[in-house]
C-alpha cells in the first residue's frame, strides 16, 4: 500500500484521515504545518500528500510547489474548507495550477477520500 502524508493544522482532521487511511492498509504520516511537511518530505518518500490550503505560517499554495520540488513523484491533493470570503473554489483551482492533481472541498466524507485514493492509485 501507499505511504501517505496528511498536512493540516486541524488535529481532528489529521487524526481522522490518518485513522481511515491506516484502516485501509496505508502507512500514514501526519504534519501539522507546511514547514513540518517539508522536513518530512526531505527524509521520507510519499506516494500521496493531502494538503490543507489554509494554514498559518505557510499555506498550501506555498507548500505545494516546494513539496513537489523536493518530491516530484508525490501526488498532491489540495483540501479547502471554502473559507477566504467564499473563494475556496478559486483556491482549489489555483492549487491544481500549482501542481495538485485533485482537490477536496471540506467537509468531505471519508468515503470520498478513499474513492479518490483508489482513483489515483490506478
Amino acid at each position: 500500500m501507499a505511504h501517505i502524508l496528511v498536512v493540516d493544522d486541524d488535529p481532528s482532521i489529521r487524526s481522522t484521515m490518518a485513522r481511515a487511511l491506516g484502516h485501509a492498509g496505508h502507512e500514514v504520516t501526519e504534519a501539522k504545518s507546511g514547514l513540518d511537511a517539508l522536513n518530512l518530505v526531505g527524509t521520507h518518500p510519499f506516494a500521496l500528500a493531502f494538503v490543507d490550503l489554509y494554514m498559518p505560517q505557510m499555506d498550501g499554495l506555498e507548500l505545494i510547489p516546494k513539496l513537489l520540488l523536493q518530491s516530484p513523484h508525490t501526488k498532491v491533493v489540495a483540501m479547502s474548507g471554502g473559507l477566504f470570503g467564499g473563494k475556496g473554489e478559486d483556491l482549489l483551482r489555483a492549487a491544481e495550477r500549482a501542481g495538485a492533481v485533485k482537490s477536496l472541498t471540506k467537509p468531505f466524507a471519508l468515503a470520498d477520500v478513499l474513492s479518490l485514493l483508489e482513483e489515483l492509485a490506478s
